[in-house]
């Protein structure tokens, strides 16, 4: 483990607010849903119980993959890039590190919403489907490091907090995490289709079900990944290493 991965990733971990709104926020709400979608009888109906176990995952996956990469508009507001770059540490290595720092920290918020799902909600799958579900949530939230670099590169400090806030809430909201999509009516169900956050969280109810992924899901996803790493490798090379003041 080299040096600047292990205190990126220590940098960000222990950041409290981090956890509550990616890790104690999405298990929280995999029960408040669950409760308030159980009907007069009180009773959690199992597949209900999945699928909010499945967008609460998803949920907090895309929170902590945006919240660990966009801080890259503080890094380069307070000088630290522009610090990075006089030292031996190819830039290279630095991007690669904050990906997988990125990555990395997806992990906690699949896993206790996971347990949470299980435990609390009684969700009940086989081994191999929570395997494969964690894993599928796990590889597609590459999708949202990507974004979040996007972001962290394009937008200066002031803006990228609330940036963060809204990009979550769009994702979140009209991706179909917090309401399913059939509730929705058509306008946005089209709206849905069009963000990577449903595509992502489609991948996890297929998982959960002990399917493959459909090739139209992994699809759009591969495709959004592609567009964002595209456009902040083209931001990046555009923007400097500190930020504007102003």
């Amino acid at each position: 483990m080299s040096p600047l991965f292990a205190f990126q990733l220590r940098r960000v971990a222990r950041n409290r607010q981090f956890l509550f709104f990616t890790v104690v926020l999405p298990a929280a709400f995999t029960v408040f849903f669950t409760k308030v979608f159980a009907g007069p009888s009180g009773q959690v109906d199992a597949e209900q119980a999945t699928a909010t176990t499945v967008s609460m995952m998803a949920y907090g996956a895309v929170g902590a993959a945006l919240g660990a990469t966009i801080r890259l508009s503080f890094d380069r507001a307070s000088g630290w890039l522009r610090q990075l770059r006089v030292t031996p540490v190819p830039h290279t290595s630095v991007v690669t590190v904050d990906v997988v720092v990125g990555m990395l920290l997806t992990l906690p918020p699949l896993l206790v919403v996971a347990l949470t799902g299980r435990f609390v909600n009684g969700v009940r799958l086989a081994p191999g489907e929570w395997a494969g579900l964690i894993g599928v949530l796990w590889l597609g939230s590459a999708v949202f490091v990507a974004l979040g670099l996007l972001l962290g590169w394009a937008l200066e400090e002031k803006a990228a907090g609330g940036a963060i806030g809204i990009v979550g809430v769009v994702l979140a909201a009209l991706g179909g995490l917090w309401v399913p999509v059939e509730a929705f009516p058509s306008g946005l169900r089209a709206v849905a289709h069009g963000l990577p956050s449903y595509w992502y969280a489609e991948t996890g109810r297929a998982a959960a079900g002990g399917e493959l992924p459909s090739v139209l899901a992994v699809a759009a996803l591969i495709g959004f990944a592609t567009v964002f790493a595209a456009l902040a490798v083209l931001v990046a090379r555009r923007r400097p290493l500190t930020a504007v003041a102003g």
